[in-house]
């Protein structure tokens, strides 16, 4: 009796272990979407329901994270109206008109003053310029956002699905080390087993028993962040399913080395948004320099008294910016201009290093994912059966068995782990050659720049 338990308790845990879910849609889909997806209108009811109503691919959750996210929304807006701001303040300020009336017993004066910043109205054009670079290094900074968000719902999705695999397998593991634990107090109670043996295989359930609440915690946590990435809540978030299984390690690597640096040099846009900014930063200088020594506004005013001709004429009102004759504004500029020039170029350093670091990730993990899920899962599950082999045929006893099951059950969770690393690692490699740093991109005007087109007169 005891016999049999032993064996039907192997072949559950042998059976556990070597479970291999249908394989999902290969990871390798069409390009992310280009940032203006983020603008398309949102997905109807009926359009989510048809995108929820099977197991959500990477591809699919991208999609749905881009036409669907209201941070990605928000986002737009954000750029929008920075947009328009900076189309505000390049236009010069209207007239400005000043009255007064003075009494002076029975006289009364009434002046009458209107002006109109000149030179405003003289550099219109190169502020103009200005907002216009504005609005582009905002626009790109929003595209790195949204590939930012694009790629975290990438790796998210990758983490989800890895989460949820390896707490469906610790709770059959669970279930295999408890039969284990039920057989070793069996074995215990007919003095076949010592206390010390019936301790271990104690101890492995509970730490079974751990593990899988670990494992399902983990996984609600990473299907919750999956759910904020793709702006779902309510009864949408509930219909979320995922594939049980990554898809396996591609047999021949898709893209060479050459082909991803060719990639980069073409679409980086952290290398694009620090040019932009270079050029921003230039102009600047232009206007400060043009605006560093003095301030003019130009007018006509008309001053009329009781019982004397009225008083009129243009004038010329000249303001001094500094005691320096805006010396120090003008090395300021060209510091700043300085600055965003070598932000450029160590931008363009941290990219060809950047690069060579993550293909070499990539390498790293392809390597250890063949390994264990080739090499390790092949030689665990056919030891496995060879032991089996030897029990049936009374070479070993349960301690071994139930110790080389053991051994298989961490093959298959270092395979798991190896198979979510190496498409961790693509997914950063993709994130390097758009030039996306981080997941999440701040949508700010750039740094060290004040607004150049502030009107003043």
């Amino acid at each position: 009796m005891h016999r049999t338990l032993i064996l039907g308790g192997a072949l559950l845990w042998l059976t556990a272990c070597s479970q291999t879910p249908p394989a999902p849609p290969s990871l390798n889909g069409p390009d992310t979407p280009p940032a203006t997806a983020a603008t398309t209108p949102a997905p109807t009811s009926a359009e989510l329901d048809a995108v929820l109503a099977h197991p959500l691919s990477q591809h699919e959750a991208v999609r749905l994270a881009l036409a669907h996210s209201p941070a990605l929304q928000a986002l737009h807006a954000r750029s929008e109206a920075l947009a328009a701001q900076a189309r505000a303040d390049a236009r010069p300020g209207l007239f400005g008109l000043s009255l007064a009336r003075l009494r002076q017993g029975e006289d009364t004066d009434i002046e009458r003053h209107l002006s109109l910043g000149l030179l405003d109205l003289l550099l219109w054009p190169w502020r103009s310029e200005a907002a216009d670079r504005q609005i582009e290094v905002a626009q790109q900074a929003r595209a790195m956002a949204v590939l930012g968000h694009a790629h975290a719902v990438r790796s998210q999705w990758v983490k989800a699905v890895t989460a949820q695999a390896r707490a469906r397998y610790q709770a059959d593991s669970l279930e295999a080390a408890l039969l284990g634990a039920e057989l070793a107090q069996r074995l215990r109670a007919s003095g076949q087993f010592s206390a010390a043996q019936h301790q271990q295989h104690a101890a492995a359930a509970s730490e079974a028993r751990l593990a899988q609440t670990v494992a399902a915690q983990q996984a609600r946590r990473e299907r919750e962040a999956l759910v904020r990435l793709l702006g779902l809540q309510g009864e949408r978030a509930r219909q979320l399913r995922l594939p049980e299984a990554l898809p396996p390690v591609p047999e021949h690597a898709e893209r060479s080395e050459a082909s991803v640096v060719a990639a980069a040099r073409a679409g980086r846009l952290d290398l694009r948004l620090a040019e932009s900014r270079w050029l921003l930063s230039r102009g600047q200088s232009r206007h400060d320099i043009a605006r560093s020594l003095v301030d003019v506004e130009v007018g006509f005013q008309r001053n009329s008294s009781s019982g004397a001709p009225a008083q009129q004429g243009p004038n010329v009102d000249v303001r001094l910016i500094g005691i320096d004759l805006g010396a120090a504004r003008r090395e300021a500029s060209r510091q700043e201009e300085r600055a965003a020039l070598a932000a450029w170029q160590q931008t363009a350093v941290d990219a060809e290093s950047q690069l060579r670091e993550r293909w070499a990730d990539l390498q790293g993990a392809r390597a250890s994912a063949r390994e264990a899920g080739q090499v390790l899962h092949t030689l665990r599950t056919e030891l496995l059966g060879e032991r089996l082999k030897q029990y049936n045929g009374m070479l070993i006893g349960p301690i071994e068995l139930l110790a080389e099951a053991r051994a298989k059950a961490g093959s298959v969770i270092t395979g798991l782990d190896a198979l979510r690393d190496h498409w961790l690692a693509d997914a950063a490699l993709q994130a390097a050659i758009d030039g996306v740093d981080s997941p999440t991109v701040a949508l700010s005007a750039p740094s060290g720049q004040d607004t150049p087109n502030a009107p003043g007169h």
